[in-house]
């Protein structure tokens, strides 16, 4: 196991090769990845609340890659100081040969990115952070490798990220990672939020910085006609994260934000995730209109996953 450069955060060239790796996969299959890996390559999960579906498509991937997948997650996390999750994480990497990891506090926002910037300088295995609860690094790169292969390169395309009605109130960690992803790829990206629903600013500044663009408005009905590519999510308040009851005290003035056939053009490719609300973030009809990629949503997951392992022990980085 080599020693790896630490990676703070995604940069344009993980975000391109990434992608075309993922166009490899989808054309060409799993194996020029899987014959690269070592033998045996062990591949590690390490998770604090998470959905179980991360845990499937770690399982999926290993699957597909031909290597074992061993949990090695942390455990009363709510009892420990950072130092010792730190500590549990160390032990984790230098026992495997890649640690895949998503961390998320139930109780304070931002505290799993907070641990995830303070993981080893150099590690003796490559740490790839699937997701914490600000940036959802690969749920996003999903979605553009989706985009990518209707649209081809996304280097000035317009890009929509826009919050939807409904009740399910997620994370917004995936609008956070598809605004800097996108601008990444050099996409002209367009947020579409309410006022009272907004994304975190310094993650917008910090994606109108690369090599992209990035324009905020809460003007839903007239966001979409330019579109070339459009997400949909139904994110909570930020400030009301202790308080996820209070989201509904400030949703029902939005029931209008929900997206039909005829608000997109015919070119515009759709995706979403699998706990989009039918019928209140966006139509039926439009779910299931040919411009709609969410049928692929699994698969590109599981390829998104291989092509980041690629690239990681190709550079001998780690992914924060």
């Amino acid at each position: 196991m080599n020693h790896s450069r630490h990676l703070c955060t995604m940069d344009s060239r993980a975000v391109t090769e990434i992608l075309k790796v993922v166009h490899e996969i989808e054309t060409s299959g799993f194996s020029r990845i899987a014959k690269g890996l070592q033998d045996p390559f062990i591949l590690g999960t390490m998770f604090h609340n998470v959905d179980s579906r991360e845990a499937h498509i770690c399982e999926l991937t290993g699957g597909r890659l031909g290597v074992p997948v061993v949990d090695l997650s942390w455990r009363n996390v709510e009892s420990k100081e950072t130092s010792v999750l730190l500590d549990e994480l160390r032990m984790a990497e230098s026992t495997v040969d890649l640690l895949l990891t998503a961390f998320a506090s139930k109780d304070t926002f931002g505290e799993g990115r907070n641990l995830t910037t303070k993981f080893p300088s150099s590690p003796k295995s490559p740490i790839v952070s699937l997701h914490d609860d600000i940036y959802n690094w690969q749920t996003a790169l999903s979605h553009l490798a989706g985009f990518q292969n209707r649209i081809g390169d996304l280097s000035g395309k317009r890009v929509v990220v826009s919050w939807g009605f409904g009740s399910n109130f997620a994370n917004p960690a995936i609008a956070h990672g598809l605004i800097t992803t996108s601008a990444l790829a050099g996409a002209r990206v367009r947020v579409v939020e309410p006022p009272d629903f907004p994304t975190l600013n310094r993650v917008r500044k910090e994606a109108a910085e690369s090599s992209g663009s990035v324009e905020v408005t809460s003007d839903y009905r007239n966001s979409f006609s330019d579109a070339d590519a459009v997400y949909v999510l139904n994110w909570f308040r930020l400030d009301d994260f202790k308080h996820p009851e209070r989201n509904v005290n400030f949703v029902s003035k939005y029931k209008d934000w929900y997206l039909t056939e005829d608000m997109i053009p015919e070119s515009c490719i759709l995706s979403c995730d699998p706990s989009i609300q039918s019928g209140l973030s966006i139509s039926p009809e439009l779910l299931q209109d040919s411009r709609c990629i969410n049928s692929s949503w699994l698969s590109r997951r599981v390829q998104t996953l291989a092509a980041t392992i690629h690239y990681v022990l190709r550079y001998e980085c780690s992914f924060t």
